[in-house]
C-alpha cells in the first residue's frame, strides 16, 4: 500500500502545480487589467476568458501527467502491480462492496460463513407440521395452545396461518424445545427450524466447485514452491474463495427475488445462473494460478523483463526458454516447454563466505 500512495501523492502534486501555476497567471493576468482601470471582478473573469478557462486546464494537467493516463504511468513506475499485496486488497475490498450492496448482507455473511452471527435474532425459531396435501393443515389450535404453554419459548404467535413463530429463551437446546414440542402435542410430525435456517441461502453448488479447484491445485502447488510462497498462495486462495462464494449467495438472493412467469423459467435461470459461475470460477482460479507463476519465491514480487530465446517450433533440440528476473536479484525463473525452475542468484560475498 506504501507504494499505491506514493503514486497518488506524486500525482496530487503535479496537479497542484498545475493549478498552483494556472492560479499565478491569472492573477498576474488580473493585476495588469485592474491597472487599466477595470474592477477586481471583471479584471478576473477577463483574465480567466483569455487563458480559455478550464478545458486548457485540463489540457495543461494532461501533458504533465496530472490526468488518468498520467495515473497509470506513475502506477507502473511505482510497480503498484507488482506488489503482493494489491490482489488480497482488491478481493478482500470486492468482498466488502458485495456486502454492502446487498439487499440483505446479513444473510449472505451468514451463509459464507455457515452459521448465525451473535444476536436475539438467532434464537428465533418456526415450528411447521408437514403433511402430504391434501392432509397438510398447518399447526392446529390444540397445537398452538400447547406450544404457548412451553416454558422454553416466549412472544409465540401465528406466522403465515399455518406456521408458528416464537422466541427460545437463553441458554435452551433447541432439539430439546423440538423434543418437549412433539411430547406435549402429541405430533410426531413438527419440526423446529431457527431463524438463520430458514433464510440462510444455499452454498453446495460453490462450496463443491472450490473444493475441486482446491484438490487440482494443492498437487500443483506442492510441486511449485514451498515456505513463503506456499502460504501466500493459500491465503491469496482463500481470499477468491471467499469472494466467489459471496458472489454466489449474492446472486442467489437476487435471483429469489426476482418474479418469474412460471417454474420452468425459474429452473432454467438457476441452471444458466449455476454454469455462468463455475465457467467464472474456473477463470477465477486460471488467473489464481498464472499470478502465483510470475512471481518471485523470495520476495513475492512480480517478475519482469521475461525474455525467450530459442526456436518456438523445436521439441527437443534448442526448444524455446524464456527467462524473467526478479527486480530484487532473487534469481531467474527459466521456463521452457518441459520444466519450469527458479536459479537463485547468489552475490560474490555469499560465495566468499561458502568457500
Amino acid at each position: 500500500m506504501r507504494r499505491l500512495s506514493n503514486a497518488f501523492r506524486e500525482w496530487r502534486q503535479l496537479r497542484a502545480r498545475v493549478r498552483e501555476e494556472y492560479s499565478f497567471h491569472i492573477d498576474r493576468a488580473a493585476a495588469d487589467l485592474r491597472a487599466t482601470g477595470l474592477s477586481r471582478l471583471e479584471a478576473r473573469r477577463l483574465a480567466r476568458s483569455r487563458f480559455g478557462g478550464c478545458r486548457h486546464l485540463r489540457m495543461a494537467r494532461r501533458e504533465l501527467g496530472g490526468g488518468p493516463a498520467g495515473l497509470s504511468v506513475l502506477l507502473r513506475a511505482h510497480r503498484v502491480l507488482a506488489s503482493a499485496w494489491l490482489q488480497p486488497a482488491i478481493l478482500i475490498t470486492s468482498t466488502l462492496l458485495i456486502v454492502l450492496v446487498s439487499p440483505a448482507p446479513r444473510v449472505i455473511v451468514e451463509s459464507v460463513i455457515g452459521m448465525p452471527l451473535p444476536s436475539a435474532a438467532r434464537r428465533m425459531v418456526f415450528f411447521a407440521s408437514p403433511a402430504p396435501w391434501p392432509l397438510f393443515t398447518g399447526i392446529t389450535a390444540r397445537e398452538f395452545e400447547t406450544l404457548r404453554s412451553l416454558p422454553a419459548l416466549t412472544d409465540v404467535a401465528r406466522y403465515r396461518g399455518i406456521y408458528v413463530r416464537a422466541v427460545a429463551r437463553d441458554g435452551v437446546a433447541l432439539d430439546a424445545v423440538e423434543s418437549e414440542a412433539r411430547l406435549r402435542t402429541g405430533n410426531s410430525g413438527i419440526r423446529l427450524a431457527s431463524q438463520f435456517e430458514q433464510k440462510r441461502i444455499g452454498m453446495g453448488p460453490a462450496i463443491t466447485a472450490w473444493i475441486l479447484i482446491g484438490c487440482s491445485a494443492f498437487f500443483a502447488l506442492r510441486s511449485r514452491g514451498k515456505g513463503r510462497w506456499l502460504l501466500y498462495a493459500i491465503f491469496t486462495g482463500c481470499m477468491h474463495m471467499l469472494v466467489s462464494l459471496t458472489a454466489w449467495a449474492f446472486a442467489i438472493q437476487l435471483w429469489s427475488r426476482m418474479s418469474w412467469p412460471n417454474g420452468l423459467t425459474s429452473e432454467g435461470s438457476l441452471c444458466l445462473l449455476l454454469v455462468t459461475y463455475l465457467l467464472a470460477s474456473a477463470v477465477q482460479s486460471g488467473h489464481w494460478m498464472r499470478d502465483l507463476d510470475r512471481r518471485c519465491p523470495i520476495c513475492l514480487e512480480r517478475l519482469l523483463l521475461a525474455l525467450t530465446h530459442g526456436d518456438t517450433g523445436r521439441l527437443l533440440l534448442r526448444t524455446a526458454v524464456t527467462e524473467s528476473i526478479c527486480a530484487r536479484g532473487h534469481g531467474v525463473l527459466v521456463e521452457s516447454r518441459w520444466n519450469r525452475r527458479f536459479r537463485p542468484e547468489e552475490s560474490p560475498l555469499d560465495e566468499l563466505v561458502h568457500s
